[in-house]
């Protein structure tokens, strides 16, 4: 009777062992689940830290799709975000690396490998396309830049919005500004066009 006693009471532990160690499946956090746009289920995607250095959440952007890829790589078509010269700065100014753009694979900015994506996924977007006609190239030391503060997205089964502040400045005439920048981005398996871009504060200089 000893003897079974034990033998239960050592499978019983052994088998509640070995289910506490099976944790729970987590449902993924970078899409929203509903039709409708939560606030609630943002991701941050960039942001200063307390130095002012720009950082990236890099395990998230690994994990988007194209169509994200192509939303933020418009954004950063205007916005600077750590933007210097990768070596020495070449005559046609095809060297420009800009921190958000190298995390999405999309090369250097203005570049054929940014610019190319973008037009490919927003092929049906005239207007956007019409804007890529004209790309700066800014870099981050120059006296006349702008450059994120913070940018957080969301998305959904067929929407994307993207929120982001920036920051201004113009060392020759001491000024500076800010302004935060709301967008919203239908999207297929094939492409994405912007259905609205409003500012929410501030004004771009």
């Amino acid at each position: 009777m000893y003897i079974r006693l034990s033998f239960f009471l050592l499978f019983f532990g052994f088998s509640t062992l070995l289910f506490s160690q099976n944790p729970a499946k987590k449902e993924p956090i970078h899409k929203a689940s509903a039709n409708t746009i939560n606030s609630d289920n943002y991701v941050k995607i960039l942001w200063l830290d307390n130095n002012g250095t720009l950082q990236l959440n890099e395990d998230y952007i690994k994990t988007i799709t194209d169509q994200q890829r192509a939303a933020l790589g418009y954004i950063a078509t205007d916005v600077g975000g750590e933007c210097y010269w990768d070596g020495e700065k070449k005559a046609d100014k095809s060297n420009l690396k800009c921190k958000l753009l190298s995390a999405l694979n999309l090369g250097y900015q203005c570049s054929e490998t940014h610019l190319s994506f973008l037009k490919k996924w927003f092929k049906d977007d005239l207007k956007v396309l019409e804007r890529l006609q004209y790309c700066n190239k800014t870099d981050s030391s120059q006296k006349i830049k702008d450059g994120f503060v913070t940018l957080k997205m969301i998305t959904n089964q067929s929407t994307i919005k993207i929120i982001y502040s920036a920051v201004g400045s113009d060392s020759n005439a001491q000024q500076k500004w800010s302004w935060t920048e709301e967008s919203t981005y239908s999207f297929t398996k094939n492409g994405i066009k912007q259905t609205d871009r409003k500012n929410i504060n501030g004004l771009y200089n």
